[in-house]
């Protein structure tokens, strides 16, 4: 779900022949309903960045097999070494014609460029999965020649350990046997939740560009543990755990955090204490204000 595509060689695949045989056809998929076998699928990533990686693990997680997952970069080379630290097969845009899934991972400004490419390619049963911010499935069915198969995925990256937030949205034409395939490739990968697409903005406020946030928390959490004197390596490994069980606790119980948050607060305590400075310095708006910063700058790339 994030905006960014640090891979620099993860900019636009590379047009040569395929090293294995792709047939230009349909192949037969389980019907909706019916469980679909992750390891029957062909996933094809057209650039495989941070998200596209982070993708890629969860798909291997989820149990779809190296040979079964293309990586196609902007270079031969590139793809290869992304294919080897991704446990998974280099491949070029003939591999699209025997995909199951084409995943749309490089950014957004190449879109234009690149996926009129992809359209010789593709065959009408192919869902195409974007992670691209700003480009809307009416955008990316135009550029694709009105192909119906559409989806937009915002992913986090923690779905790469099978603990990120996905959003999903079908496109209008996007049938349930297309969609259980996703829903297989993604099973490993964490939340994955279905919403409308004008919730995009919000989502990546709440769950793509929030994993910086709470990074960003957990910093400046670190930083003072040390300047309390706690050596920097355990302050670390002291401030994650309680991260983590924190949000393991609230999953668990399913509480409100305010009800969580009181639990643990002792009138004239420490805690309270602590969560009265929060409030004073202003933690709740920072954080409100960070959230919308996305979501809004989500809005602008998408040119609404």
């Amino acid at each position: 779900m994030s905006t960014d595509a640090t891979d620099p060689h993860a900019h636009g695949p590379q047009a040569t022949a395929p090293d294995h045989d792709a047939p230009h056809h349909d192949a037969p998929h389980a019907s909706s309903g019916a469980a679909v076998d992750p390891a029957s699928l062909r996933l094809v990533v057209l650039g495989a960045g941070n998200m596209g990686g982070a993708f890629v693990r969860a798909a291997r997680a989820a149990g779809v097999p190296a040979d079964g997952v293309r990586i196609v970069n902007s270079r031969e080379e590139s793809s290869r070494r992304a294919a080897e630290d991704l446990d998974a097969t280099a491949g070029t845009l003939a591999d699209i014609a025997g995909a199951d899934l084409l995943l749309i991972g490089i950014k957004p400004y190449q879109l234009a460029a690149v996926l009129p490419t992809v359209r010789e390619h593709l065959r009408d049963s192919t869902l195409v999965v974007s992670l691209a911010a700003g480009a809307t499935l009416a955008s990316l069915a135009e550029t694709l020649g009105g192909h119906r198969q559409l989806v937009r995925a915002m992913p986090n990256i923690p779905m790469s350990v099978g603990e990120g937030v996905t959003q999903v949205v079908a496109g209008p034409d996007t049938d349930e046997e297309a969609l259980d395939r996703l829903r297989a490739v993604l099973s490993a990968s964490g939340l994955v939740i279905e919403l409308p697409e004008d919730k995009v903005h919000a989502v990546i406020g709440a769950a793509g560009s929030a994993v910086a946030f709470v990074y960003t928390v957990v910093d400046a959490m670190v930083d003072e543990a040390v300047r309390q004197g706690i050596p920097r390596a355990d302050a670390q490994r002291i401030v994650i755990q309680t991260v983590k069980g924190a949000a393991q606790l609230l999953e668990t119980t399913g509480e409100h955090p305010a009800v969580a948050r009181g639990n643990v607060m002792s009138p004239g305590g420490t805690t309270a204490e602590g969560v009265a400075a929060l409030e004073r310095h202003g933690l709740r708006p920072a954080l409100a204000a960070a959230m919308d910063a996305a979501a809004t700058r989500s809005r602008e790339m998408a040119g609404e």
